[in-house]
């Protein structure tokens, strides 16, 4: 067998049968002289022939010892200093301080670089070493093969003629009629071809004039370079770079094509700047056929106490519209150490259809309130408190601007566990005002008591609370006393048991639970129809909901309450690592009194002695099927008046298959239909289709066709989507995704992504290289 051990030699003239690794050092203290090797065997066991009687003893001593490490890595291996190589070979003859020849699979290992051929020469004087026959060089995940290679140790440099070359870790491979290494951190190939295809099918290179490798900045850097794609060249540039790994580096992004209803064909090309490792910006001019250049920037920034972002866009003659159009959108965040923080969000767009112009999906072109928010606050243990000012600008619906606070000033402290009392204090202080109604201030203070009991299968949590409101609002638009109030005491009692028995699921163990809880609440009426209504609304009804006092949100309204919440929820979690995989509930809420508090037009009123009944079910059924099911039924009606219900099918990666229906009594009717499935074994097919049968209209459609090979990607896909009324946006995207080099055209994956519910790529960029990787 081989050994590989580093042995220092002390003494007269020795030779051994046994020695074949041998290490190398730069810096002599003692002199080796010829060594001849024949077979490789015993230097792991210490053991070495003497050269004579009387020096046995001296033999012993000096013989070579093996370090046992538990763990494989430079770190752990000490006394391996710089310009120590380790030398392997079925023969080594010569001296190692003038000349020595290795012959038969030798290898010299030195400098994290392993280098092979079917002979290698040494020069000491030189520090170089002639590999002649077979030559690999083996460094940082690199293998480069030729027929040759002279190679300086300490310095790393070297040259290898007609050389081949992979890079594992990308998949990366090539050719170069010389190749140099040029130090320990970077490599330059002349007349080099680079690629991530195999052998069998080359579908895309890049040949360049010259080519550099470095390894410190993670990126390949070709000059004179042409892409050729299924033998056709179809791009070339005096400067080329592509990347090595996912380190960022200042450069151009690869170009985006395509072509939308809004803004004709277009065409970015955005430029990227590696300020700092905590700074960056992205300047993009975005060019469109209809509209003119809309120049995109956005400047980021992240230090240990505050981060930010501010972006800005403009165009400055639309051809649609002929004036200048912009959107401005910052946000900065800092927090101290003390414990004192502040903040900003500020956006602001030109006019109110630049996101229906300008959008490239139906969340950006359905905007309708930009916030216009800024804030300071402290923080500590018990308490906290803050002062915000919230403005908004509100788009395409001047009825949809809410109210804005100018300013509002919370507080808050809490101190749970305190002598088994959980014990809180909030308040707050807004002064709201709008440009067409009624404005005023409001103060609230909500103290708040809690007494939770816990034990292992069984909870119990009393609660008092006494909410105040004191108002003093604008007599101009709200005749009557300015100052008005409320003050109300809540109570309430949660409790429920949970019960664990053993089960399977998709034949896997699994824990099935089963949780019963009860949930009274009790506010008593007051008058409130005398009061303004800032921000109060009806509060969604879903589960979370059915265990709160209040069934409005805001704090204007505080509904009256006598009324017991009872529901069921059983979960089924794997037994090995405790992960939900199935969750069954139904809940319902019972009223003792009738409803009498209620907003502007009588909503919220309730006569009624229960609630609608809630059901929910949603999890993974079996490996592959995923269901997800909510309906709300009315009692009082005797008819579903909200419903979602969901099912997806995901046998295998990048094959997904989903069915989805929303329902809301008069309001939404919408069946949701999306697919990623394999065509053949490379073509894949894409799709979402979203229709309003209240409507009779298409909400969103989504259609097209993936290809996938070896190191290459195509994506092709048309989208049509409702902005706000009848306005419609429909967009083509078109992308070729050269894998490890880039993409061109308009890449549809965001869309799909957003789309399709579990939407996989069908061509996953590479792991990142582990420990061993650049190991051989």
């Amino acid at each position: 067998m081989h050994a590989i051990a580093r042995a220092t030699r002390t003494g007269c003239r020795h030779r051994s049968i046994f020695a074949s690794t041998l290490s190398l050092h730069r810096r002599p203290v003692h002199r080796l002289l010829p060594v001849t090797t024949a077979v490789v065997a015993a230097l792991a066991f210490g053991a070495a022939a003497p050269a004579n009687a009387q020096g046995a003893a001296s033999a012993a001593s000096d013989a070579p010892v093996l370090r046992l490490e538990r763990v494989l890595g430079a770190s752990r291996a000490p006394g391996n200093p710089q310009g120590t190589a380790f030398v392997r070979a079925r023969s080594i003859s010569g001296d190692m301080l003038d000349e020595l020849e290795m012959k038969g699979d030798a290898e010299v290992r030195a400098n994290g670089a392993v280098l092979r051929g079917d002979r290698i020469l040494y020069d000491y004087a030189a520090d170089l070493l002639r590999v002649r026959g077979n030559a690999r060089v083996f460094r940082d995940g690199a293998l480069f093969t030729g027929p040759a290679l002279d190679y300086r140790l300490e310095a790393q440099t070297g040259s290898m003629p007609e050389a081949s070359f992979t890079y594992a870790p990308r998949g990366a491979s090539g050719t170069a009629d010389r190749l140099e290494f040029l130090g320990p951190e970077l490599t330059r190939m002349f007349g080099a071809e680079y690629t991530t295809c195999t052998p069998e099918d080359r579908a895309w290179w890049v040949r360049a004039e010259r080519m550099d490798l470095d390894r410190v900045d993670q990126k390949g850097s070709a000059r004179n370079a042409t892409l050729y794609f299924k033998d056709v060249p179809i791009f070339y540039s005096p400067v080329f770079d592509f990347p090595l790994g996912d380190r960022r580096r200042s450069g151009f992004i690869t170009p985006s094509f395509g072509v939308n209803s809004k803004v004709g064909w277009e065409a970015s090309i955005p430029y990227y700047f590696d300020i700092a490792p905590n700074r960056d910006a992205t300047v993009e001019p975005r060019i469109m056929s209809k509209r003119g250049v809309l120049l995109q920037n956005q400047f980021r920034y992240l230090e240990p106490t505050f981060r930010g972002l501010v972006q800005y866009n403009v165009i400055g003659n639309d051809r649609e519209t002929g004036r200048t159009r912009d959107l401005i959108s910052t946000q900065h965040q800092w927090q101290g150490r003390s414990g004192l923080g502040a903040g900003i969000n500020y956006n602001r767009a030109s006019d109110d259809l630049y996101f229906v112009d300008f959008g490239k999906d139906i969340v950006a072109g359905s905007t309708i309130v930009l916030p216009q928010d800024g804030f300071v606050s402290y923080a500590q243990t018990y308490w906290n408190t803050a002062v915000r000012v919230t403005k908004n600008q509100t788009l395409q619906d001047p009825t949809a601007k809410p109210y804005e606070r100018v300013p509002q000033v919370t507080l808050g402290a809490s101190r749970l566990d305190w002598n088994g009392l959980d014990l809180a204090i909030s308040a707050d202080a807004t002064l709201f005002e709008h440009p067409r109604l009624e404005n005023g201030t409001r103060v609230i203070v909500n103290p708040s008591m809690a007494y939770p009991v816990t034990a292992p299968g069984w909870f119990i949590v009393p609660r008092l609370q006494w909410h105040s409101t004191q108002y003093d609002l604008d007599p101009v638009l709200q005749p009557g006393a300015r100052q008005r109030s409320r003050d109300l005491p809540i109570a309430s009692l949660d409790a429920g048991l949970v019960f664990e028995r053993e089960t399977s699921l998709a034949s896997r163990r699994a824990v099935q639970t089963l949780e019963p809880r009860l949930y009274y609440a009790n506010v008593p009426f007051r008058e409130q129809n005398d009061l303004p209504n800032f921000d109060s609304a009806l509060a969604d009804f879903n589960f979370a909901q059915l265990f709160n006092e209040n069934i409005f949100v805001g704090g204007d309204r505080i509904a009256e309450a006598n009324q017991l919440t009872a529901a069921l929820v059983s979960r089924i979690q794997d037994a090995g690592t405790g992960v939900e995989r199935l969750r069954a509930a139904v809940g319902q809420r019972f009223y003792f009194d009738s409803q009498r508090v209620a907003l502007p037009g009588g909503v919220g009123l309730r006569e009624a002695r229960s609630s609608d009944l809630l059901v929910a079910l949603n999890g993974l059924v079996t490996r592959n099927w995923l269901v997800d099911f909510a309906m709300q039924h009315s009692t009082s009606q005797d008819q579903v008046v909200r419903a979602t219900a969901g099912v997806r099918y995901q046998p295998r990666p990048a094959s997904v298959l989903s069915l989805a229906y929303r329902y809301k009594l008069n309001e939404l009717q919408q069946t949701d239909f999306g697919v990623q499935w394999p065509i053949t074994n490379r073509w894949y097919g894409v799709g979402r289709f979203n229709y309003s049968q209240r409507d009779n209209k298409w909400v969103e459609v989504l259609g097209g066709l993936e290809y996938k090979a070896d190191c290459w990607a195509l994506r092709v896909a048309a989208q049509r989507f409702v902005t706000s009324g009848d306005n419609t946006t429909t967009a083509v995207f078109f992308a070729i995704e050269l894998n490890g080099l880039g993409s061109f055209g308009t890449s549809p994956v965001d869309q799909l992504r957003r789309n399709i519910p579990g939407y996989q790529l069908i061509n996953p960029p590479p792991r990142q290289p582990g420990r061993y990787d650049v190991y051989e």
